[in-house]
Formats: C-alpha cells, sequence, structure tokens
C-alpha cells in the first residue's frame, strides 16, 4: 500500500475519534451547564484542562493499543475490540487522576455520566462503520498497491489464495516467479524489475534457501519493500508474534490476548463491577429463598462445594447450592438428564441456573471469572488431559461461570467428541479474546437462559 494511503486511513480513525470525542465533551458540557452560570466562574478553567487531558489521553491510548492499524487490515470486531480498550484504559485513568490530585470536588458527575456515555455510542460505531466502508470501498476499488512474488512450495500458493479471498487488502500481485531449483537463475526477475512498478517483493522461501540473500539484495538495489513468507512447517495459523531478546528472534506461535496486562485488567475491572452489582441485587432477594428451598428439599448442607481444576491447573473449590441428595458419587459422575439423585427443588433451581449463583462471590475473589472455560472435575481432567489434544490450554485463563463451549451448545455430555468440541471452544476463546467477546458471550448466556 502507498505511504499516503496508510497515513490518510490512520489520519482519518484518528481525526474521527478527536472529533467524535470533542463532539460528547461540548454536548456534556451544553446539557450540564446550559441553565448555569459558567463562563465567569473558576470551574472553566478546570473544564479546559480537563478537555486538554482527555483529548491527550484519549491519543495517547490510541497510539498505544494501535487503533488506527485496523485501517490497514480492516476487521470490524477487532477495530471494536481495541476501542474499547482504549475507552475502559481512558475512564479508568481519568477517575484515577481525579481521585489522585483530589480534583473530585471540581467536576460534575452529572458531566462525566453524560460526556463517556456520548463517547461510547459514537466511537465505538464510528470504528465499526468506517471500517465496514473501508472493506466494501476496497472490494470494489483498484488495487492499492501492487507487489512481486517469488517463491515456490506451500507459501508460495498460499499467498496466491489469500489476495484472491480477501480484495479488502488491497493487494494485487503484479507478477510472479515461481523458483524451480535452487540454483534458477535470477536474471529474468532482474530484467522484470528495471521496469517494474512494484513497491513491495513478497518472498516465498525459507532464508536458509540459497536464493534468498539473492533476493534481498535485489530488494535493496531496486528499492523495493522485502516481505519474507518463510513456510514454518507447521499448520496455518492466525497470529504469529515476534519479540527480539537483543539481537535474537523469538517466535510465539499462540496468540494470548489476556498475557497483556491492560487486558487482564480490562477483564478483571468488567468482572469486579459485574459481580458487585449482581451480588447486591441477588443476596437480599435470590439468596435467602433458595437457601430455604434448599433446606427444606431434604437432608444435607445448602451448599454443594467441590474440588475443580482451575487457573494454571491448580485445585480450587466451587460453590453451588445445593441441587441433588447426599451421594458418594458426587466427585465421580457428572449430572445426566432425569438423574434420579436431582431433587425437585434441584432441578428448578438448575433449569434456571440459579444453583450457580454462589460462583459471584468466587468471581469478586478472583478465583473465577464471569467468562471462561467451565471448570472440570479433578477426575475428568485426569482422564481427558492425555485423550483430547490440547486439553490443558484451557487452563491458560480463570474458569467462568459461563463460557464459549457453553453458549454453543456443548454442556452436560461428556463423551470423547463432545470433550473435543468444548475444548476446540475454549482453545478459541483464549486466543481471541477480546471485552466485546466477553459482552457478546455473556449476552447470549441470557439469551438462552433456561435452557
Amino acid at each position: 500500500m502507498p505511504a499516503y494511503h496508510n497515513r490518510l486511513s490512520q489520519f482519518l480513525v484518528l481525526l474521527g475519534d478527536l472529533l467524535l470525542l470533542n463532539l460528547s465533551f461540548f454536548g456534556a458540557a451544553w446539557q450540564r451547564f446550559a441553565d448555569l452560570p459558567f463562563f465567569n466562574t473558576p470551574y472553566y478553567d478546570y473544564y479546559v484542562q480537563l478537555w486538554l487531558i482527555l483529548n491527550l489521553l484519549w491519543l495517547v491510548l490510541s497510539l498505544l493499543f494501535r487503533t488506527y492499524d485496523s485501517a490497514l487490515k480492516p476487521e470490524p470486531r477487532q477495530s471494536v475490540a481495541k476501542t474499547l480498550n482504549v475507552f475502559s484504559s481512558h475512564l479508568f485513568i481519568v477517575l484515577l487522576l481525579l481521585v489522585a490530585l483530589q480534583r473530585g470536588e471540581q467536576y460534575s458527575r452529572l458531566f462525566f455520566i453524560y460526556f463517556y456515555s456520548g463517547v461510547f455510542v459514537t466511537i465505538i460505531p464510528w470504528h465499526f462503520l468506517y471500517l465496514r466502508f473501508l472493506r466494501s470501498f476496497r472490494r470494489r476499488a483498484r488495487p492499492l498497491r501492487n507487489v512481486l512474488l517469488i517463491g515456490e512450495g506451500r507459501a508460495f500458493e498460499d499467498f496466491i489464495q489469500l489476495i484472491a479471498r480477501n480484495p479488502e487488502l488491497g493487494i494485487a500481485i503484479e507478477r510472479s516467479f515461481k523458483l524451480g531449483s535452487e540454483h534458477e537463475d535470477l536474471r529474468p526477475v532482474e530484467e522484470y524489475l528495471k521496469t517494474s512498478e512494484s513497491e513491495e517483493i513478497f518472498v516465498a522461501l525459507n532464508p536458509d534457501h540459497p536464493q534468498f540473500s539473492a533476493l534481498y539484495r535485489l530488494a535493496d538495489q531496486y528499492l523495493l519493500h522485502f516481505r519474507a513468507l518463510p513456510d514454518l512447517g507447521m499448520p496455518p495459523m492466525k497470529s504469529l508474534q515476534i519479540d527480539f531478546y537483543e539481537q535474537l528472534p523469538v517466535l510465539s506461535f499462540r496468540p494470548e490476548p489476556l498475557q497483556q496486562w491492560h487486558n487482564r485488567w480490562i477483564k478483571r475491572a468488567s468482572d469486579l463491577l459485574i459481580s458487585a452489582s449482581l451480588i447486591l441485587i441477588c443476596l437480599p432477594t435470590l439468596f435467602p429463598l433458595i437457601a430455604l428451598g434448599v433446606k427444606l428439599s431434604g437432608k444435607g448442607p445448602i451448599f454443594f462445594k467441590q474440588r475443580r481444576s482451575g487457573y494454571r491447573g491448580e485445585e480450587f473449590t466451587i460453590y453451588k447450592f445445593r441441587s441433588m441428595v447426599l451421594n458418594e458419587a458426587a466427585d465421580q459422575d457428572q449430572a445426566k438428564a432425569n438423574d434420579h439423585r436431582i431433587t425437585p427443588f434441584g432441578k428448578w433451581i438448575r433449569s434456571w441456573h440459579l444453583d450457580e449463583l454462589p460462583q459471584l462471590f468466587q468471581v469478586l475473589n478472583g478465583e473465577m471469572s464471569l467468562v471462561g472455560p467451565r471448570p472440570h472435575m479433578l477426575a475428568h481432567t485426569e482422564e481427558y488431559r492425555d485423550l483430547v489434544d490440547r486439553y490443558m490450554l484451557r487452563h491458560l485463563v480463570k474458569p467462568g461461570l459461563t463460557g464459549l463451549a457453553q453458549v454453543q451448545g456443548y454442556k452436560g455430555a461428556h463423551d470423547l467428541a463432545a470433550m473435543e468440541a468444548r475444548v476446540r471452544a475454549d482453545v478459541y476463546y483464549l486466543q481471541n479474546w477480546s471485552l466485546i467477546f466477553d459482552l457478546s458471550i455473556i449476552l447470549r448466556t441470557l439469551a438462552s437462559w433456561r435452557s
């Protein structure tokens, strides 16, 4: 992509953000202070300072989270996830500054409610709609850049298919040269480069190939950006991260968004906010009624507790409202449909998933999360860890009250095929986590509440 197209797309994203941010700021100020004296008061200076801080902070966070990069590879869901990260961090830092600087009394709480509500309902749709437009426009428009492709093997063919499937990338292959042997003459390539208008060359060869270094030198000689497409001999993967330990490149083959501190903080903050709110609602209402119903349903404690496999494989105790009669097989046999051990009241609370409510306290104290792989019995972990590929990866995130596997319908059965499907969903969640992904799973859980 020519450099000016890069800069234009990035500029439009950031410009749109700042325009909507300021529109929300002045809209919130007008809504809050329309009927109050404002301009000739000390509060005017406070809000001018706040206006500068809000704009600079949004710009810095956008650069830090690279929200503008989505314009180069327009994927609306990823863009919205990045924007939500910026929004959450922006809100947290502003509140932290107000508390640390003891400036809370100088600013209206209602103003901040208006402002952040305006930002949320404008900037997030802006990113989504802009990238949808960009994808549609690029599919119809001429390619933004012509490139040369040289090489052989799977990476060579995969790149051709990728460009054909994704016209929104704006790439057209001007000419391809398929190398038939390690010692093939590169003079036809060099002759073509003398008249080519391409700005980039993609080389589908491994670095140890004899022609790799020669093509690298040719790219320098003809002022081409050199891009390597090595065949790593592994299944196709969506993300590959390269870090450098001094001069040594280190490849990470599995994306794990929750390894980044800001993503962990955002997920933890949402867990605290939602779980605390639900506890405040349910504790004085549902909890006493369910506890009484469990006590009247038969002998035994109100709460059922069991050791489960948790974060990084560590054992923890999970709590539920007891829904079964006391039985010795509880730690080995999962409840099944029409299980004779389930009490009539237990059947009712299980149908509404109310037996899981005590786990809100475990979300609050950090043992669990609202969304994540459901924790399995220790016996099931031992049984399936060697039978199901990548089974243990599901423990790289905290266990959840609900998860992707559950909203996709993979719950209840514990046969091998069902467990493989669950693990696939859990690993997909691990590799594609975002705040919007969590919110969508929560909404899908609520939509299928009684099932």
